[in-house]
This record gives C-alpha cells, structure tokens and sequence, in this order.
C-alpha cells in the first residue's frame, strides 16, 4: 500500500506580505495589535519535575470541574474572558 502525504511548505515572507497587503485597513490595524500582544512571549518546555505534574494535573481537574459545571461553550467562556478577538 501507498501513502501519499503533502510535503509541508512554509509560506514564504513574500506570500506572507502580499496576504497582509489583501487585507483591510481594519483588519491590518487588529493583526498589528495581535501581534504586539504576542512579541513578549517566549515558549518554555514545561518541567518534568513530579510536583509540577501533579499541580498540572490538579489544576487540569480544577478547570475540568469549571467547564462540567458551566453551560457555556468554550467558545463562549473565551468570547467573555478575552473579549472577541478570539473569536475572529
């Protein structure tokens, strides 16, 4: 049996910036704001330490709990926490 799978590509920048020059000013305005929000983050492999698995997993039942107890979707929690742009 053959399996075919799609090369992965990364967009290249020039794609990039001719999708950016398609959109609106509006919309142009609310990437740049997105992305402002996002320069100071920095992603860190989480600790593998067994205290910190176990507060992971107490607080993965916390939220659990949260979410059983609600009737909102998460669309709806988040759409109320961050506002709507997570939802656009």
């Amino acid at each position: 049996m053959t399996t075919l799978t799609r090369r992965k590509t990364r967009p290249t920048y020039h794609q990039v910036l001719r999708a950016v020059r398609e959109l609106s000013p509006d919309e142009q305005r609310r990437l740049r704001d997105d992305l402002a929000k996002l320069a100071g983050v920095q992603l860190v492999r989480p600790s593998g330490a067994p205290p910190a698995i176990r507060r992971g997993r107490r607080l993965a039942k916390q939220i659990q709990a949260e979410l059983s107890a609600s009737t909102e979707t998460l669309d709806g929690v988040m759409l109320r926490l961050r506002g709507q742009s997570w939802s656009q």
